[in-house]
């Protein structure tokens, strides 16, 4: 009871086919539902963030920026210099 190639080919392709539905049937569900948790996430809290350059204007930022940038500077030279 051998089965011929081709018999062999079409087992396979169907295979495949099956295989490649499941799949492509999964990754729809996926999107679908990270759809509607995102839907669902906005209905709940639709209120914005508050945007990043905002909240960094809103700081002092006199010094602040520049003794930053003065410790990373410091440390980067400590850094390769050893």
């Amino acid at each position: 009871m051998e089965a011929s190639l081709s018999e062999l080919l079409f087992a396979g392709v169907r295979l495949m086919f099956i295989g490649m539905t499941i799949v492509f049937l999964f990754l729809a569900l996926l999107v679908w539902v990270i759809g509607m948790s995102a839907r669902l996430m906005n209905r709940y809290s639709p209120e914005e963030p508050e945007s990043m350059t905002a909240a960094l204007g809103a700081r002092d930022s006199g010094g602040e920026d520049e003794n930053i940038v003065a410790v990373i500077t410091a440390a980067i030279h400590r850094h390769l210099g050893k």
